[in-house]
Protein backbone atom coordinates (compact mmCIF):
# COMPACT_ATOMS: atom_id res chain seq x y z
CA UNK A 1 0.00 0.00 0.00
CA UNK A 2 1.39 3.20 -0.92
CA UNK A 3 2.86 5.52 2.10
CA UNK A 4 -0.43 7.80 3.25
CA UNK A 5 1.94 10.91 2.76
CA UNK A 6 0.67 10.41 -0.71
CA UNK A 7 -3.16 10.31 -0.27
CA UNK A 8 -5.27 13.26 -0.77
CA UNK A 9 -7.49 13.99 2.03
CA UNK A 10 -10.12 12.76 -0.50
CA UNK A 11 -8.64 9.69 -0.93
CA UNK A 12 -8.11 9.38 2.80
CA UNK A 13 -11.71 9.49 3.85
CA UNK A 14 -12.87 7.02 0.95
CA UNK A 15 -10.45 4.99 2.86
CA UNK A 16 -12.42 6.10 6.26
CA UNK A 17 -15.26 4.43 5.23
CA UNK A 18 -13.87 0.99 5.45
CA UNK A 19 -11.55 1.91 8.17
CA UNK A 20 -12.23 3.21 11.74
CA UNK A 21 -9.75 6.03 12.80
CA UNK A 22 -8.18 3.40 15.38
CA UNK A 23 -7.02 1.48 12.64
CA UNK A 24 -6.35 4.46 10.43
CA UNK A 25 -3.85 5.73 13.06
CA UNK A 26 -2.61 1.82 13.66
CA UNK A 27 -1.82 2.13 9.85
CA UNK A 28 0.18 5.34 9.82
CA UNK A 29 2.39 3.86 12.84
CA UNK A 30 3.54 0.86 10.37
CA UNK A 31 3.44 2.21 7.23
CA UNK A 32 5.10 6.03 8.14
CA UNK A 33 6.23 5.57 11.80
CA UNK A 34 8.45 8.39 11.51
CA UNK A 35 6.27 10.85 10.35
CA UNK A 36 5.55 13.68 12.37
CA UNK A 37 1.68 13.76 13.98
CA UNK A 38 2.02 16.41 16.83
CA UNK A 39 4.66 19.52 16.83
CA UNK A 40 4.79 21.63 19.17
CA UNK A 41 7.61 23.91 21.26
CA UNK A 42 8.82 21.79 23.55
CA UNK A 43 8.37 18.21 21.81
CA UNK A 44 7.94 16.08 18.44
CA UNK A 45 5.43 12.82 18.23
CA UNK A 46 5.81 10.40 15.07
CA UNK A 47 2.84 8.44 14.47
CA UNK A 48 4.72 5.74 16.37
CA UNK A 49 4.80 7.44 19.43
CA UNK A 50 1.05 8.91 19.24
CA UNK A 51 -0.05 5.32 18.81
CA UNK A 52 2.01 4.07 21.59
CA UNK A 53 1.14 7.06 23.58
CA UNK A 54 -2.89 6.08 23.06
CA UNK A 55 -2.27 2.37 23.69
CA UNK A 56 -0.53 3.32 27.28
CA UNK A 57 -3.49 5.88 27.88
CA UNK A 58 -6.04 3.35 27.39
CA UNK A 59 -4.14 0.83 29.74
CA UNK A 60 -4.28 3.58 32.48
CA UNK A 61 -7.30 4.93 31.96
CA UNK A 62 -8.77 1.51 32.44
CA UNK A 63 -6.51 0.02 34.59
CA UNK A 64 -5.06 2.37 37.16
CA UNK A 65 -7.94 5.14 37.43
CA UNK A 66 -10.94 2.95 36.71
CA UNK A 67 -12.54 4.73 33.83
CA UNK A 68 -15.39 2.66 32.29
CA UNK A 69 -17.47 2.71 29.25
CA UNK A 70 -19.97 6.37 29.62
CA UNK A 71 -17.95 7.75 32.16
CA UNK A 72 -17.04 11.21 31.85
CA UNK A 73 -13.86 13.17 32.09
CA UNK A 74 -12.88 16.51 31.90
CA UNK A 75 -9.88 18.60 29.94
CA UNK A 76 -9.05 21.98 31.55
CA UNK A 77 -5.44 23.63 29.27
CA UNK A 78 -5.31 25.20 25.99
CA UNK A 79 -4.73 22.96 23.22
CA UNK A 80 -2.00 20.48 24.57
CA UNK A 81 -1.17 17.93 21.84
CA UNK A 82 -1.76 15.43 24.83
CA UNK A 83 -5.28 16.20 24.99
CA UNK A 84 -5.74 14.37 21.59
CA UNK A 85 -4.29 11.22 22.91
CA UNK A 86 -7.01 11.37 25.43
CA UNK A 87 -9.75 11.92 23.72
CA UNK A 88 -8.59 9.10 21.18
CA UNK A 89 -8.31 6.93 24.69
CA UNK A 90 -11.42 7.83 26.01
CA UNK A 91 -13.17 7.15 22.79
CA UNK A 92 -11.77 3.18 22.35
CA UNK A 93 -12.69 2.66 26.20
CA UNK A 94 -16.43 4.18 25.54
CA UNK A 95 -15.98 6.98 27.58
CA UNK A 96 -16.71 10.91 26.86
CA UNK A 97 -14.08 13.78 26.56
CA UNK A 98 -15.53 17.50 27.85
CA UNK A 99 -13.21 20.21 27.06
CA UNK A 100 -13.38 23.29 28.82
CA UNK A 101 -10.46 25.27 26.81
CA UNK A 102 -12.55 28.23 27.65
CA UNK A 103 -11.48 30.45 30.62
CA UNK A 104 -15.47 31.26 31.10
CA UNK A 105 -16.02 27.22 31.10
CA UNK A 106 -13.58 27.09 33.79
CA UNK A 107 -14.75 29.29 36.29
CA UNK A 108 -17.91 26.94 35.91
CA UNK A 109 -16.53 23.73 36.27
CA UNK A 110 -17.91 22.45 39.41
CA UNK A 111 -21.41 23.23 37.96
CA UNK A 112 -20.60 21.10 34.99
CA UNK A 113 -19.11 18.58 36.78
CA UNK A 114 -22.08 18.00 38.86
CA UNK A 115 -24.24 18.08 36.06
CA UNK A 116 -22.39 15.54 34.37
CA UNK A 117 -20.78 13.05 37.00
CA UNK A 118 -17.23 14.06 35.88
CA UNK A 119 -14.98 12.44 38.30
CA UNK A 120 -11.35 13.24 36.80
CA UNK A 121 -10.46 16.51 35.47
CA UNK A 122 -6.89 16.55 33.49
CA UNK A 123 -5.05 19.52 32.91
CA UNK A 124 -1.74 21.05 31.46
CA UNK A 125 0.71 20.58 33.86
CA UNK A 126 1.62 24.94 33.76
CA UNK A 127 -2.23 25.57 33.80
CA UNK A 128 -3.93 25.11 37.16
CA UNK A 129 -8.35 25.49 36.21
CA UNK A 130 -9.83 28.06 37.81
CA UNK A 131 -12.85 27.04 39.93
CA UNK A 132 -12.94 23.63 42.41
CA UNK A 133 -14.84 20.37 42.03
CA UNK A 134 -17.50 18.71 44.01
CA UNK A 135 -17.30 15.45 46.47
CA UNK A 136 -14.73 12.67 45.49
CA UNK A 137 -13.51 14.42 41.82
CA UNK A 138 -9.59 14.98 41.44
CA UNK A 139 -7.31 17.20 39.48
CA UNK A 140 -4.97 15.37 37.93
CA UNK A 141 -1.79 16.70 35.33
CA UNK A 142 -2.32 16.01 31.80
CA UNK A 143 1.38 14.44 31.91
CA UNK A 144 0.38 11.78 34.17
CA UNK A 145 -1.72 9.93 31.63
CA UNK A 146 1.79 9.48 29.56
CA UNK A 147 4.20 10.23 31.84
CA UNK A 148 5.44 6.79 33.09
CA UNK A 149 4.73 3.08 31.14
CA UNK A 150 1.77 1.63 32.82
CA UNK A 151 2.02 -2.04 34.22
CA UNK A 152 -2.39 -2.90 33.27
CA UNK A 153 -3.10 -4.26 30.06
CA UNK A 154 -5.99 -2.32 27.93
CA UNK A 155 -9.31 -4.86 28.61
CA UNK A 156 -12.15 -5.36 26.31
CA UNK A 157 -11.37 -2.34 24.27
CA UNK A 158 -14.14 -2.17 21.45
CA UNK A 159 -13.30 0.90 19.29
CA UNK A 160 -16.48 2.02 18.76
CA UNK A 161 -17.18 4.80 16.76
CA UNK A 162 -20.64 5.03 17.04
CA UNK A 163 -20.55 5.68 21.29
CA UNK A 164 -20.51 8.89 22.64
CA UNK A 165 -16.69 10.33 22.49
CA UNK A 166 -17.34 14.14 22.83
CA UNK A 167 -19.20 16.29 24.89
CA UNK A 168 -19.30 20.14 24.30
CA UNK A 169 -20.78 22.95 26.70
CA UNK A 170 -23.29 25.17 24.86
CA UNK A 171 -24.15 27.42 27.41
CA UNK A 172 -24.13 27.52 31.35
CA UNK A 173 -26.29 29.86 33.18
CA UNK A 174 -27.97 29.97 37.04
CA UNK A 175 -26.12 26.65 37.56
CA UNK A 176 -28.12 24.70 34.22
CA UNK A 177 -25.77 23.31 31.31
CA UNK A 178 -26.70 22.96 27.89
CA UNK A 179 -24.72 20.04 26.18
CA UNK A 180 -24.47 18.27 23.34
CA UNK A 181 -22.65 15.06 22.48
CA UNK A 182 -20.89 13.69 19.63
CA UNK A 183 -19.30 10.15 18.55
CA UNK A 184 -16.89 10.22 16.24
CA UNK A 185 -18.88 9.01 13.45
CA UNK A 186 -21.18 11.86 13.89
CA UNK A 187 -17.96 14.42 14.31
CA UNK A 188 -16.38 12.42 11.01
CA UNK A 189 -19.71 12.47 8.49
CA UNK A 190 -18.59 15.68 7.05
CA UNK A 191 -14.48 15.78 6.67
CA UNK A 192 -13.69 18.88 4.82
CA UNK A 193 -11.22 18.29 1.89
CA UNK A 194 -7.45 20.11 3.53
CA UNK A 195 -4.71 21.85 1.38
CA UNK A 196 -1.02 20.76 2.67
CA UNK A 197 -0.15 18.01 4.93
CA UNK A 198 0.33 20.93 7.82
CA UNK A 199 -2.14 22.60 9.72
CA UNK A 200 -1.58 24.90 12.51
CA UNK A 201 -3.46 24.67 16.05
CA UNK A 202 -3.57 27.92 18.28
CA UNK A 203 -5.98 28.02 21.38
CA UNK A 204 -8.51 25.52 21.18
CA UNK A 205 -8.16 22.01 20.41
CA UNK A 206 -11.76 21.35 20.44
CA UNK A 207 -13.89 24.21 19.37
CA UNK A 208 -15.87 22.68 16.83
CA UNK A 209 -14.51 24.85 13.82
CA UNK A 210 -11.15 23.19 14.53
CA UNK A 211 -11.64 19.59 15.97
CA UNK A 212 -13.61 17.99 13.16
CA UNK A 213 -12.92 20.53 10.01
CA UNK A 214 -8.69 20.93 10.33
CA UNK A 215 -7.65 18.31 13.55
CA UNK A 216 -9.45 14.69 12.45
CA UNK A 217 -8.62 15.65 8.64
CA UNK A 218 -4.93 15.97 8.97
CA UNK A 219 -4.82 12.74 11.26
CA UNK A 220 -6.62 11.00 8.76
CA UNK A 221 -4.41 11.91 6.00
CA UNK A 222 -1.04 11.42 7.77
CA UNK A 223 -0.38 15.04 8.29
CA UNK A 224 1.19 17.31 11.01
CA UNK A 225 -0.43 19.49 13.51
CA UNK A 226 1.47 22.44 14.70
CA UNK A 227 0.13 23.51 17.67
CA UNK A 228 1.55 27.26 18.51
Amino acid sequence: MADCKLFSVKSCNQIKLNMNLFALLRQHALIQPDTVALSSRHRLATYRKLWSRIERATARLQGEWDVRSGAALAYCGQAHPDAIVLYMALARCGARLVPLEHPALQSQIDAIARELDIKIVLHDDDHAPVGRMHGSAVFKPLSALIMTRCPYQPSAVVEDQARCSLVNIDSVSNGRIRHTGKSLDQITAHIPALSGPRHEIADSLFDQAVFAPIVLPTLIAGGTLIFR
